[in-house]
């Protein structure tokens, strides 16, 4: 029986990373000779670390979330003193992360969009992955700033957290776009518009849209 050859780490991280760009450009239907040419390696090298294309998608994914995972700075969040700073700081912040690690962003954005060309059973374990951390941040974050709210007494803090979760989720999407329209809004100084858009949003869930007078 033939010897296994030991693995090489640099040649593992090489496939990675190319495969982390073409996944993350083309989705699942990226090429994997492409993806070995751009790692310098064999395609029988591509197979050899991570056995067939499924799992190299996987570790692709489970790989661009580590990163992100590990560079993640949560006080930017749970510092706000109110949702407005935080809608606005953290949506900067998310902006920035995208741009220092742009490979990794498009990968992740295109498997929680549920790329169609990606198999079913790794469809649905990239999909739990992501979902599952991003939802385990999102209420890490909001039960932070909740706490620093005066919430109505006849209100179940759960659900309180979990309305504003799904309204955040849109109103941070806006917010974003806003920013990559415009990059030269540096500072939240820069932002009053924006800042002012945001609270108008944000006075209405406090709030209501209904006048009690």
């Amino acid at each position: 029986m033939a010897k296994r050859l030991p693995r090489d780490p640099e040649k593992e991280s090489a496939i990675l990373t190319a495969a982390i760009h073409e996944f993350g450009s083309h989705g699942y239907s990226a090429s994997t000779d492409k993806i070995a040419e751009d790692a310098g390696v064999s395609k029988g090298s591509v197979f050899r670390y991570f056995d067939n294309k499924k799992k190299l998608y996987a570790a692709a994914v489970n790989h661009s979330l580590t990163t992100i995972k590990d560079v993640l700075n949560l006080k930017v969040w749970t510092e706000s003193d109110d949702l407005v700073t935080m809608s606005i700081r953290a949506t900067k912040y998310k902006t920035e992360l995208s741009h220092r690690y742009p490979d990794e962003f498009a990968l992740l954005t295109l498997a929680y969009a549920q790329d169609t060309m990606i198999p079913p059973q790794v469809r649905k374990q990239v999909f739990d992955t992501f979902n599952q951390w991003q939802q385990a941040m999102k209420n890490y974050v909001l039960g932070k700033v909740i706490k620093k709210m005066k919430i109505r007494k006849d209100l179940d803090p759960n659900k309180v957290q979990e309305y504003l979760g799904m309204v955040l989720t849109i109103l941070l999407s806006q917010v974003q776009k806003e920013l990559e329209a415009h990059p030269e809004m540096k500072k939240i100084e820069d932002m009053d518009a924006l800042v002012d858009e945001v609270k108008q949003y944000l006075n209405m869930i406090e709030f209501g849209i209904v006048d009690r007078e």
